[in-house]
């Protein structure tokens, strides 16, 4: 059992590495929705990216009683739809409620850079982890103390890139400190009803029900097989490869290395906790989904499709919801979480979206 360090109350501390604050306390702050906050995921974080991750806690004693993860977003930054100047631009091309008027205040959207990005890198629930019962002042300690470090650094922003509608206490508390707001996307989840396959096909209305049925009926007279197995290695490169076909019908310019390496990441942390939903045809994976089990969820990362063979067959379907909706019962799941993008498809086979918003503070302004 992991040694707990004793802190005196209202200890407040800044950590380089998710391996100091990181312990079993960290993830009691966590609920199944917070995967990309979690020890395994954070530490996967640090190993992909160069740009200066901090965490910020505050303690009590034994406990935990709250903890911000901030990253510093510049130019160099790659991933760029979590940086709050080309998320600005791009919510704005897209009409997303707020953006064009805070575009326009910006003038240019890089001069929110440097930025200090809060509640994660990833896309989707920037969270401000707090414990139940922490002292009233913790939150806004810990904004106190990211606002301070980012003007340390020279930064220009700070900013939240995906806060959930559904946060009302962090969105109340950013809005009483000043940040402005723009909606940023919307993230698809899948409650899982109990019953497998059959559950899930009877909670779709009759008409996407009758379509996801005569789907499967397609894919099985074409001699379609699918199955959800842990990650493979040897099938790793057969995924990037597929991958690199998903961006390329996208425009991007995508290297299937960059895939290889980030799923001998996933593998090496995430061990059997990382599944791959495959449908195969020919003997050859022709479509995928990996599938990371967080508690009793699952999280859709990398995908990817043999297009030249898909035609007309519904291989995405297969691969991100029928075949994980039929296994999800053996493996004690019970939602799946897909994220941003594509959100018509992903509402027409069950999912609800909720809306996120990004919250900045310029901080010559503040």
């Amino acid at each position: 059992m992991t040694d707990i360090a004793v802190h005196p109350p209202g200890t407040w501390q800044e950590h380089t590495s998710s391996a100091g604050p990181a312990d079993e306390r960290w993830e009691a702050l966590l609920s199944g929705d917070d995967f990309h906050l979690s020890r395994r995921w954070l530490e996967l974080a640090e190993r992909t990216t160069a740009a200066p991750i901090r965490y910020l806690t505050r303690y009590r004693g034994e406990e935990l009683e709250g903890a911000l993860v901030t990253v510093v977003g510049d130019r160099d930054a790659p991933w760029v739809l979590a940086r709050p100047d080309t998320l600005l631009a791009a919510c704005a091309a897209e009409g997303r409620e707020g953006a064009a008027g805070l575009l326009a205040e910006a003038g240019d959207p890089a001069s929110l850079l440097p930025s200090l990005v809060c509640g994660g890198r990833h896309m989707g629930r920037s969270r401000l982890l707090l414990r139940d019962g922490a002292p009233d002042d913790t939150a806004d300690g810990l904004l106190d103390r990211a606002e301070r470090h980012a003007r340390s650094i020279g930064a220009a922003s700070v900013a939240f890139p995906f806060v959930d509608e559904r946060d009302t206490p962090l969105r109340e508390l950013l809005d009483r400190r000043g940040y402005r707001c723009h909606a940023s996307g919307r993230y698809a989840r899948l409650p899982l009803p109990a019953g497998g396959l059959d559950g899930y096909l009877a909670a779709l209305p009759g008409k996407r029900r009758r379509r996801a049925q005569a789907d499967r009926r397609q894919l099985s007279a074409a001699g379609i097989t699918s199955s959800v197995a842990p990650l493979d290695r040897a099938d790793i490169p057969r995924l990037a490869v597929l991958e690199a076909e998903l961006m390329a019908k996208y425009g991007l310019d995508w290297a299937p290395a960059n895939t290889e390496a980030a799923l001998h990441g996933i593998a090496d942390l995430m061990g059997d906790d990382a599944l791959v939903s495959r449908v195969t045809g020919d003997g050859e994976i022709r479509g995928y989904a990996v599938l990371l089990r967080y508690r009793d969820q699952w999280y859709s990362r990398q995908t990817g499709f043999d297009y030249a063979y898909q035609g007309r067959l519904p291989l995405y379907f297969e691969a991100l919801y029928y075949r994980p909706a039929l296994e999800a019962p053996a493996h004690g799941v019970t939602g799946i979480h897909y994220g941003l993008g594509s959100e018509e498809a992903k509402r027409s086979r069950g999912c609800l979206a909720d809306t996120q918003f990004a919250y900045l503070l310029r901080l010559e302004e503040s």
